[in-house]
């Protein structure tokens, strides 16, 4: 006998876990569960889709895709350019909100890569929207084939066919929105037509799961290339260039009406560098200004579509950087990260009016960065009656994941059966690229 007092009391509070052991989770609501899952970071809600079927039915359902958008804190997609087609991916950076000065600490990483989370090695983001992401697969100065939606948190994406002679057009832009009224996602599509030697402005507009281009008439002139962080209001904004190429106005698409318009920019700005943001789920404008003296202020738009709501959020003298900044991500700490020149990111302390160059991620090669909200918003939900495609190696996972979870229950015998199947023979064997699935 062991008459040691700390040994017997230490085995004697140590609790013992059997197959037959009550999860507490279990007697909790699915709201509140879905809501404590939808505040975990993205590693772990995958994870947890692997928990077991209940919590995956909990992930996958539309209040929990819901919750977690409203909640997704915008975060920093990597882009790699580089000649390596190995090195051409995506990475996720997710930042802390409470950084010790102006350092900060990577809260998560993940890499998007061809064949697991995204569609094609060359291609170019074109837009995002709700975690969705715009790519277009360009093979020489304006030509584009097709276009892909693609969500890389669950490895899904969409085919999208351009039109007949949408693939030569000039000046082709791409955009993602979203309808909250009809809650259907559309691609618009901004190009110029050659008629005779002059160009005219057209666009075309494709709502997901109809499977067809619809022309748009009063296309704005001078489109220029569609921001990443700018959609408000249900519109998405962009800068609209004179002759000159100078910025003159804004412009915006309503995704709910399909109709065009612009309005003014606030009443002091440099009509060069100009730059769209989103900040507070207001409109924002950054200039940066050589009049008299260096100097970069950011504007936002306070009552959308009022250009006497046009109010100045900060200014920054002699702001040591170059002409090109663009905001990405506003921290509630009163830091903002922008990107300069898409070489490196700068951070700015509204508070100490400090400035400092900062590097938060490690790229073989040059790349740029973009905001961006990961989202669980599932094209099987979105583009019904598209033909969906996903990761096979994601599918393989998912069926293993099953396969081992009926281990418990059925026993080897129908283990062995299950594993020896043509279907899981099938997923082994077949292309490791991707599987078409069709979205009932």
């Amino acid at each position: 006998m062991d008459d040691n007092p700390w040994r017997r009391k230490s085995s004697s509070q140590t609790p013992i876990v059997t197959a037959s052991s009550e999860c507490l989770m279990d007697k909790l609501p699915s709201c509140l569960i879905m809501d404590i899952l939808s505040r975990l970071p993205i590693k772990t809600i995958l994870n947890c889709r692997r928990v077991c079927k209940t919590w995956l039915h909990f992930i996958s359902d539309s209040f929990f895709t819901e919750l977690h958008l409203e909640r997704s804190p915008t975060s920093l997609l990597i882009k790699t350019i580089s000649n390596n087609p190995e090195s051409r991916n995506l990475q996720l950076v997710q930042i802390t909100g409470k950084p010790t000065g102006l350092r900060f600490r990577v809260f998560e990483e993940m890499k998007f890569v061809p064949g697991t989370n995204l569609p094609c090695n060359d291609f170019l983001i074109e837009h995002s929207c709700n975690g969705l992401l715009c790519l277009s697969k360009t093979f020489q100065f304006d030509f584009h084939e097709d276009i892909y939606v693609c969500n890389p948190i669950l490895g899904e994406y969409i085919s999208i066919p351009l039109a007949a002679g949408q693939e030569t057009r000039h000046q082709s832009n791409f955009a993602l929105g979203y309808s909250a009224i009809t809650r259907e996602y559309k691609v618009l599509h901004t190009f110029c037509s050659k008629t005779g030697s002059d160009f005219q402005p057209g666009a075309q507009i494709y709502t997901i799961a109809t499977g067809k281009w619809i022309s748009i008439h009063k296309a704005l002139r001078n489109l220029d290339i569609f921001m990443f962080d700018s959609f408000v209001g249900g519109s998405i904004h962009w800068e609209l260039r004179d002759e000159g190429n100078c910025v003159n106005s804004i412009g915006s698409f309503n995704f709910e009406n399909e109709q065009f318009s612009q309005f003014s920019l606030p009443p002091r700005y440099n009509e060069e560098l100009v730059t769209l943001t989103v900040f507070e789920g207001c409109l924002g404008v950054s200039f940066f200004s050589t009049c008299l003296q260096p100097q970069y202020e950011i504007w936002v738009m306070k009552e959308y579509g009022k250009k006497e709501s046009w109010t100045k959020l900060i200014t920054v003298e002699n702001p040591g950087f170059g002409e090109l900044c663009e905001p990405l991500i506003f921290l509630n700490s009163g830091l903002i990260m922008m990107m300069h020149y898409r070489e490196y990111v700068v951070c700015y302390d509204t508070r100490t009016k400090f400035m400092e160059a900062i590097r938060i991620w490690q790229a073989q090669g040059n790349s740029y960065a973009m905001p961006y909200k990961p989202s669980f918003v599932s094209l099987k939900d979105v583009a019904k009656g598209e033909q969906l495609k996903m990761s096979r190696q994601l599918t393989k996972i998912t069926l293993i994941t099953d396969i081992l979870k009926m281990w418990p229950h059925t026993g080897r015998s129908k283990l062995e059966e299950k594993m020896t199947s043509p279907l899981l023979r099938e997923h082994i064997t077949a292309d490791p690229l991707s599987e078409s699935i069709p979205a009932e």
